[in-house]
Parts: C-alpha cells; structure tokens; sequence
C-alpha cells in the first residue's frame, strides 16, 4: 500500500504522543591441504535491502552500492555491449561477520577485462579484530567462501580492493576476530568472550586465493598476553587466557558499552601472509553494550540519542516500534514500521517506498515540526539499509530486539535532497 507522506507523519506524532502517556589443538603448521582443513559450506545471503543497477557499456563506468560503501569499477574493454549490473545488498554468512556483504550481477559473466572492487570501512567497523586481518572474499556456487590473499589494504583510505573477473556474493572477511556470546548484555548477566580464527589461515605465498574453513577458538595461550576491561562490571579470564567471562553490573541507570580488550602475540606465523604485522603484537577490542531490561538508542547523524521511552504494538499485520525522550510531545523519537504479515516473525526487512509486505519505512521526529521519514516523497527513492528484527521470549514476556541502518530525508519541497544517515538498535516489549 502506499504510504502518504502527511499520513504517515501524523501517524509519527500519534506514536510518539502514545510513547509519552505510556512511559510517564595445537595446529601451528597446518596450511593449505594440512590434516583438518576443509571448506566449510555456508548457506547464501538473504536479501537485506534494495539493489542498484546501472548499465554500463564498452566505454566502462561505474557502479556504488546504496550504503556507498561498495565501489564496483568496470574498465573500458570489459563488456562489448551494454549491460545492466546489480549490486544487492545480502546477509553475511562468513564467520564472524559484521560487515555487509553483497550480491553483484551478472553473476558468471564473462569479461574481457578484470573489474576492481572496493570496499570502504569505517574504523567502527573494524571493532574486534585489525585492518590487517581484513580481506575481501566471494562464495563460490557450491557454497564455499574464499578470500583474496591479495587484498590491496589501504589504511590511511579505509579500504579493501580486488580485480577480478567473478561477479558473485561478496564481503569483507576477517582471519580473526574477539567474539561475545552474547553482544548486548543485561543487569547482572553474562557474556562469554573468545578469540575466534580459522582453519585457512597459514598460507602459501603463491596462493592467490583461499577455501574458507570452520572457525575455531584461538588457544595458543603463549600468544595471548593479557585481557582488559575498561568500564563497569566485572572480567574474569580463564586458565589458559584462551577466553574470558564479562559479568555487568546488577543494577543499571541506563544502557551503555564497556569495552574488553585483549593483547596478542604472532597470531599469524611470520612469513604466511603478505601483511608482516599479523605476526607482530597488536590488541583487539570489543564493545559490549548492556542494559536493565530494554532500550532504544540510535545515532542520528552526530547526535547519539537513548529513548527512555520504548515499545512495539502488532496491529493489522504491521509491526509498529517506537522510541520517544519523555518530554511533552516525546519529541526527538524514531518510528519504525514493518509489514509482517499475519504472525510477528524474524527477519531482515529493507526500507522501502510503499510498505508492502516485507518491507519497512522509517521515520525521525525531531520537533513536532521538523520530520524526517526513509523515501524521499518526491522522486519515491528508498533508503539503502534494512531493519533486522528477532522475536524473544524471557520470562513469559515477548521482545522485539533488532537493529537499523538506513538514512532519513528532510522532504520539504520537491529539490530538497537532504538526508542524515541512522543506526541504532533497540529490545523493547509490547505497550
């Protein structure tokens, strides 16, 4: 159905008026083909927002994925004929993941010239683990992930390049990386903490590319120096430093992070990788975010806001979760929509221009006056990103826990471009 612009506004300060009343082994020379490395088969991508397209002909062009963190360039010579290229943004399934992966057609093309991929990061991004033990990688058709040993890194830039001739399921890809189980945290629990690696790291020099096997835990304790906390709560390590236990506190006046660090020695053996710093002492640090019960915050632009007010209602098929500052009018606060369908279930839902089913619109209050929402009203161009929605139950009460990241547009008149970029995350249960 499509959504009108004012109506929709007015259902923004109609929730946001709701939230107000409502909240007054030891395998060090294991290497390509050594005895337990095997591919591991992942499943693909799912769709988790909308694809950009653009032809391109012999004279090359280029084409950025809607976050604009995905460059694909195609050089004069490459296609003989114009064609239409895709990037869709997926799901990533590579251990580890954190960052976005994407599906580039036409897949299986043939080129006459290699294209360049790059990948631009945000130092945010690299949280747990080194720019050096990025790399990009693709997923081959029978499942199996591969990265490029011969990443191009560009640190001072933030990015990751490639050339090839496979367009495919692609992301950025991580040797190692500081894992928390689970990521957020609430009052009094726990989160367990381990260096997870991969069984494909110890590489030949003239391996152009690697088979991505299963991941496991990093337990080579004389390479693990020491574990940080930095924040409130508690850190045990255990025996042999391979993991840790973070313990927040019991009571909590809001949400907020702490951060635990750990200090490693030659993670990666000296000579196996072209970036000699994997095998030089660095840390790696992991944020844990924690909470009394629920929360709602987002960085809206540069301004980082936690809504006090919080909650989600399931009504007609549609999945409405909001989050307001407890002051007359609730003013700033977030809307989120979702066309679910008939049940409430998990899943990835892009922004979209119409909420048709499976599909999400999202809307930014931030006076009664100035509103902001996820489709720009006049050339009806959707924001890039998706809401990721899980279903919970603690305790006999139901959750909506998820997160967002997408970009919302001032739409005052028809020329009016303007738009701020949001992300934010939110666990909230029914009004």
């Amino acid at each position: 159905m499509k959504i009108n612009n004012r109506f929709f506004i007015l259902l923004l300060h109609a929730t946001v008026l709701l939230l107000f009343s409502y909240a007054s082994c030891n395998r060090e020379n294991e290497g390509p083909g050594g005895p337990g490395v095997q591919p591991e088969v992942r499943p693909r991508g799912e769709t988790a927002g909308n694809p950009v397209t653009k032809t391109i002909s012999s004279t090359g062009g280029e084409l950025k994925s809607g976050d604009g963190k995905l460059l694909v360039k195609v050089p004069a010579g490459a296609v003989a004929a114009p064609t239409v290229f895709t990037i869709q943004p997926i799901t990533n399934t590579l251990p580890g993941a954190q960052l976005n992966a994407y599906r580039l057609l036409p897949e299986g093309a043939d080129f006459a010239k290699p294209v360049e991929l790059v990948y631009t990061y945000k130092n945010e991004d690299v949280e747990g683990t080194v720019e050096d033990a990025l790399f990009l990688a693709y997923q081959k058709n029978d499942g199996v992930w591969s990265f490029m040993t011969e990443t191009n890194l560009d640190a001072v830039a933030n990015t990751l390049t490639v050339t090839t001739n496979r367009l495919s399921d692609w992301a950025p890809f991580a040797l190692f990386w500081l894992n928390s189980d689970p990521k957020t945290v609430k009052a009094g629990a726990e989160a367990k903490l381990s260096i997870d690696i991969t069984d494909t790291y110890l590489l030949a020099p003239e391996h152009k590319e690697r088979a991505i096997g299963k991941s496991r835990l990093f337990d080579k304790s004389q390479s693990i120096i020491d574990w940080n906390l930095t924040g409130a709560g508690n850190l045990t390590v255990s025996g042999n430093k391979s993991g840790a236990t973070y313990k927040a506190p019991g009571t909590i006046s809001g949400p907020g992070n702490i951060s635990i660090s750990v200090s490693l020695n030659k993670v990666i053996p000296q000579d196996t990788l072209p970036r000699r710093r994997l095998s030089e002492e660095l840390d790696i640090t992991k944020r844990i975010f924690f909470y009394q019960e629920t929360y709602f915050t987002a960085k809206v632009g540069n301004d980082e806001l936690n809504f006090p007010g919080h909650y989600y209602f399931f009504q007609n098929g549609n999945l409405a979760i909001a989050g307001a500052q407890q002051t007359p009018g609730g003013a700033p606060g977030i809307s989120i929509m979702i066309n679910m369908g008939s049940v409430m279930k998990d899943g990835v839902f892009p922004w979209y221009q119409d909420l048709d089913p499976g599909k999400a619109v999202l809307g930014y209050v931030l006076t009664q006056t100035n509103t902001y929402i996820s489709t720009h009203n006049c050339d009806w161009i959707a924001s890039p990103g998706a809401v990721a929605v899980e279903m919970l139950e603690d305790d006999g009460v139901t959750y909506a826990e998820g997160e967002f990241e997408g970009r919302v547009y001032r739409n005052r008149d028809c020329d009016d471009d303007f738009f701020v970029p949001v992300i934010g995350k939110f666990r909230v249960k029914s009004r």
